[in-house]
């Protein structure tokens, strides 16, 4: 192993130990430090933007249910380090390696357009991208030394990030979904993210535009925001309580696959 290959597992091991911490901490500090801004003040391209932002968000999300729902997924490792006792290539993971991955990242690019702030665009989604490929550099060194040859015929018919079409519309109809387990497992990230769409306007507002027009915003942005919080918390306590999201007669066998989110 080459040194700079040494350095990135090495980053990639810090990286993967403390990624659930990596969404909010950088997006507090695009709200506390970076600026938005309307793109050579032509309101419609800022318009398209942010459209565009909201739908690769909800895109990425959209993917990381698929996931969960389609095949099984132990999301902390042990002991927050890289850990697996199978490999999974079914579901999703059938037309990428790194589904869970590509749907961070179209969620972490699709917040710094809705956020307007050209810092972002520049320095923020560059460094995202950076983290989950030391991530993926980390997980792809111990899968290969774990699971070897089988490992490599994985990677031979499946891209690592982009996904393959092929095959998709028989995953998609041909394979067992469990809605349950999708929304129970990405409960928190939804809401985040619900959270991160409804606030973020405001907060370009308020410096676009002016404390004035921020306040105007302010009772609607606080309903919707009540809305998805007692949401959350009704599901949380259905799901701390076993009820709703998990099927008695049909309990899930745990299972740990190749890649862990």
């Amino acid at each position: 192993m080459t040194g700079s290959a040494s350095w990135t597992i090495a980053i990639g091991q810090w990286c993967f130990r403390y990624r659930n911490a990596a969404f909010p901490m950088i997006f507090a500090l695009v709200v506390l430090l970076l600026r938005p801004s309307v793109p050579w003040g032509n309101a419609v391209l800022d318009h398209a933007l942010i459209v565009t932002g909201a739908a690769l968000a909800l895109l990425g999300e959209a993917i990381r249910l698929l996931t969960i729902g389609f095949d099984y997924v132990e999301r902390g490792g042990k002991h927050g380090q890289v850990s697996a006792s199978r490999l999974v290539q079914a579901g999703i993971y059938a037309h990428t390696r790194n589904p869970m991955y590509l749907g961070n990242l179209l969620i972490a690019g699709g917040m710094c357009l809705v956020s307007g702030a050209p810092a972002a665009y520049l320095g923020i989604f560059p460094l995202f991208v950076f983290i989950y490929q030391a991530i993926m550099v980390t997980e792809e060194a111990y899968l290969h030394h774990k699971f070897g040859a089988d490992y490599v015929a994985y990677c031979s018919r499946v891209p690592r990030l982009l996904p393959s079409l092929k095959g998709l519309r028989h995953t998609l109809s041909g394979t067992e979904y469990h809605w349950r387990r999708a929304i129970r497992k990405d409960l928190s990230t939804i809401t985040g993210l619900l959270l991160g769409l409804i606030c973020f306007p405001i907060w370009r507002t308020y410096f676009l535009y002016g404390v004035d027009a921020a306040k105007a915003r302010v009772p609607g942005t606080l309903a919707e925001v009540a809305a998805v919080l007692v949401i959350y918390l009704i599901l949380h306590a259905l799901k701390k309580r076993r009820l709703l999201f998990y099927l008695p007669e049909a309990p899930e066998m745990p299972g740990v696959p190749g890649h862990l989110r």
